[in-house]
């Protein structure tokens, strides 16, 4: 009897011991940082021959986007850098969905206007996956960032759909005023349906493709964002970023159908004096 009682509390104790170390050892892989151990872009051709011969890292680049998208054909993305203004600065950026038909979502080139990035916008997910962004910086390095979602509804065989009313409406938003060398947030937006040519519309057939390819900002004629969009982007294209101009002036927005249709918006940027 007394065997019987003493080995089930020895194996009770290293079952404690072992269930101890599987939570450290969890609450450690919850902290390393993201993309310390991501390689998911290795086993795609098409990421693989935009990375090149660089030996990418992870640390410098942030990608949020929710745990779980209840709604694959607007799902929220940011994508954050921790690189110093001061220093090297990130100039290419893409943005990848490897589980959509259409793997591209859209490409970024950035001028000097943009230092520290900090950029949002809304993509379509056609299944669970792993998202992957890949940056370029100005002094010859490739940073990666990668996230896992689970996609509950599809977003690239949405239902087509199409606003004749408000079709190419833009909308912009920046500040009021700028401190010379300070971020300030910069808002746009085109009411578009970024037909796919994947998904029927209600009566049934499938629309052939319509989608924005190209967005550029500028500021007195120099470049500040250049985009090209791919059909895996969001209905009514979303982007949000920061910029710290270095001088004021005529500010230039412009978006371009792959039909041709161009539509564009003007601001001004006006720098407070110091």
């Amino acid at each position: 009897m007394n065997r019987a009682l003493t080995r089930p509390q020895a194996n009770h104790s290293i079952t404690r011991r072992r269930a101890l170390r599987f939570a450290l050892a969890g609450m450690a892989a919850c902290l390393i940082p993201q993309g310390a151990h991501a390689q998911a872009w290795r086993s795609i051709p098409l990421i693989r021959d935009h990375v090149g011969d660089a030996q990418p890292a992870g640390q410098d680049l942030a990608l949020g986007l929710p745990l779980v998208a209840e709604d694959g054909s607007a799902v929220p993305l940011t994508i954050q850098s921790s690189l110093k203004p001061e220093g090297p600065s990130i100039r290419r950026l893409a943005i990848f969905a490897p589980g959509n038909p259409s793997p591209e979502v859209a490409e970024f080139e950035f001028g000097p206007d943009i230092g520290a990035l900090n950029l949002a916008t809304r993509i379509r997910l056609s299944e669970s996956q792993t998202v992957i962004a890949v940056a370029h910086t100005d002094d010859g390095r490739v940073v990666i960032a990668e996230r896992e979602v689970r996609v509950t509804a599809s977003g690239c065989i949405a239902p087509a759909q199409s606003d004749g009313t408000n079709d190419m409406k833009t909308r912009v938003r920046v500040p009021k005023h700028w401190e010379p060398g300070t971020a300030g947030e910069v808002l746009t937006m085109i009411t578009h349906p970024m037909i796919t040519g994947l998904a029927t519309d209600a009566g049934g057939a499938t629309p052939p493709q319509r989608i924005i390819t190209a967005f550029k900002a500028t500021l007195d004629g120099k470049p500040v964002i250049t985009a090209r969009y791919h059909r895996s982007l969001s209905i009514n294209p979303y982007l949000r970023f920061d910029m710290a101009p270095r001088q004021g002036g005529d500010m230039r927005f412009e978006w371009t159908e792959d039909t041709g249709r161009v539509a564009e918006h003007r601001e001004t940027v006006h720098l407070d004096r110091l």
